[in-house]
This record gives C-alpha cells, structure tokens and sequence, in this order.
C-alpha cells in the first residue's frame, strides 16, 4: 500500500488508543499540524490494533470511548475538554472527523469484552466482523507482486476534489430490497444479536462506495453492490455465530442498580454510609433516586452521635435487571435467515 500511494497511509496511521481522550486528542493534534504545514486541515486517522483484546480491556475503564466511535460515524463534532492546560483554554473541537478501525480480535476475546450495551447504544455495529476461517498458505516467504496502478489512478482521483456517490437505476432498486430486508431481518432475530445487524444496508451501501471509488468512479452500479452483499453477507454469518450463545459480556451494574439490589437483599434498610460504600453511589444520587419514588429513607438515632439515615425500597420497588434479558422466543431458530435469503435472491 505505501509503495501505491507514498505516505499518505503511513502518515495518519496510529494505535493504541484507549479512551475517548486519546482519540479526539490524536485526530486534533494531526488537523492543527497538517492545518499549519499546508494550509489544509486533514482528519483522517487509520487505527490499526493487531491485538484489539488489550484495548478493548483498558477502553471499558471509559464510557466515553464508544460514544466517540459512534461520533466518528456520524462525522459529528468531537470535543474534548481534558486537555485544557488552563480554565482560558478553548476544549479540542473536531469536524468531519473520517477515523478508520483496522483491528484483530479472537472471538472469544470479542465475547468477553464486547457487551450487550455497547452494541445496543450503536457503537459496534458500525465496524465490520469478519471471520477468517483459513488462512492461506504461501511457499515462498515473499509476497507475490501485484499491480497496483488502478490503486494509484483512484487515490488521484478521490484526492483530486470532492466527489459525490450516486446510484444507478438497478443499484437503487436492490438497495431498496436490502433495506426492507434488513428490517425483517431484525424483527426476526434475539435482541442481542438484531442490535448488531441493524444497520446492514447502511453497511452495504458504505462497501459499494468504496468500491466504486477504487475504480475512480461516482456512480455506484448493481455491479458494486452485489460485491458488497457478498461482503456484508459474510459479515452477518460472523457476527451471528459470535452472538449465537448470548449477548457476551455482561454489562457493568450501574450504581442506582446497586443500591436497588442492596436494599432488596436488606428489606430491614441499610444505613446511607453503608449504602454508598457498597454501591459507589452519591448522595445526591440517592435523593434523586428518593425524588422518583424508588427508595425511602427514616431519620433515626440510636445513640450519642449525629442521626443517620436509613434507606429502604419504597413500596413494593423491585432492583432493576443489571441486563436486559435475551429474547429467548423460539421464532429465531431452526429457520432460514430471512435476510440471507432476501440477499441470495436479491
């Protein structure tokens, strides 16, 4: 690849990101120094993790990871006020941020570190899973040539000036089916596993337009995108063999779930100190919870010091599930995906 197209790809490739932070703070750092060296502000950032279980593992320390990947996806404004040297600081600000994740993972590591929430809030199903079932083997050490011209030609030409993708008559016609396909699709699947399929088409459409543009073309044929059915298609077998046993990895109770949980193991109440100890909850976390109607507390004092609090449930207030429960209705299996059926015959 750098011997197609020089730098570009070295340049803005990086690793090792594990907060949300880090990310905004890199995608920054290389606008304001490509801004200042030629006048032109790039945001284009290629993250490759040849060992993606690491930062998986470290980046669930920070709920703010996800939701920057989701940002970048949506080319929303990304700020960042951590890197504030002092209160006069302006926080980052990123526009049109294009990040790209390049990442391997095992797929028992993807079941213990991805969760039920992060593909539910919409973080991973935005990124592609592909299995690699064989890989192949080469008897000369060095990797055979391949020509790589075309490769150049469309980089000149999407570098050259701003192009905008549209589709054929017949490409419009089979995006039409993958989007309704799509649909039944998610209706028909378990809740963990429809979350990381539901945006299938949009997926689709994304692999057509590169694939368009490596042929240095703005319109997107039906050629282009029954290559990236193929493509997704492979995807969605992936993704359902890795969700097929459970959502994966439990997500992380919430401190208003602990102390739900607490005071239903302790119908008698449990002391506020006690209660915040164990659950990590605030007390202004449990007045809030008190103004809802969730929980009680008695003013009580059983000795020479200050009164203390006593909190219990209010009424019949039950602690809430730590996670949602899995669709376990028999629809979704022993039958035919219907949207590898409506792909095949698409």
């Amino acid at each position: 690849m750098a011997d197609s197209i020089g730098r570009d790809v070295e340049l803005r490739e990086t690793s090792g990101l594990t907060s949300g932070a880090a990310l905004v703070d890199h995608v920054y750092r290389q606008m304001v120094k490509t801004e200042e060296a030629y006048g032109v502000a790039d945001t284009r950032v290629l993250v490759v993790e040849e060992e993606w279980r690491e930062i998986l593992e470290r980046s669930s320390r920070d709920t703010s990871f996800t939701s920057k990947i989701r940002h970048c996806w949506d080319c929303a404004v990304l700020r960042n006020t951590t890197k504030k040297k002092s209160e006069n600081d302006a926080p980052q600000e990123v526009r049109n941020a294009r990040v790209v994740f390049h990442t391997h993972i095992t797929p028992s590591d993807w079941r213990k570190y991805v969760s039920f929430a992060d593909a539910a809030g919409g973080s991973f199903n935005r990124i592609l899973p592909i299995a690699l079932d064989d890989v192949p083997l080469l008897r000369k050490r060095s990797l055979p040539t391949v020509d790589t011209q075309g490769l150049v030609d469309a980089f000149d030409w999407a570098s050259s000036e701003r192009h905008v993708m549209r589709l054929t008559h017949g490409a419009d016609q089979l995006s039409w089916v993958l989007r309704r396909a799509e649909r039944v699709l998610v209706r028909s699947l378990p809740t963990h596993q429809a979350d990381f399929v539901a945006r299938t088409a949009e997926q689709t459409l994304r692999v057509a337009a590169l694939l368009a543009t490596t042929e240095a073309s703005d319109r997107i044929t039906r050629t282009h995108l029954d290559a990236a059915v193929s493509f997704v298609r492979h995807s969605v077998r992936t993704v359902l063999t890795l969700t097929k046993d459970g959502p994966g990895k439990k997500a992380r109770s919430t401190p208003e779930e602990r102390v739900m949980s607490a005071l239903a193991r302790h119908p008698g109440g449990v002391r506020a100190s006690v209660l915040q100890q164990a659950s990590g909850a605030l007390a202004a976390d449990l007045e809030h919870m008190q103004e809802r109607g969730l929980i009680t507390h008695q003013v009580i004092k059983d000795g020479p010091g200050r009164p203390v609090k006593l909190y219990r449930l209010a009424g019949k207030a039950a602690p809430r599930p730590s996670t949602p429960s899995v669709d376990s209705s028999p629809r979704s299996s022993g039958q035919a995906n219907p949207f590898l059926m409506a792909l095949q015959n698409a």
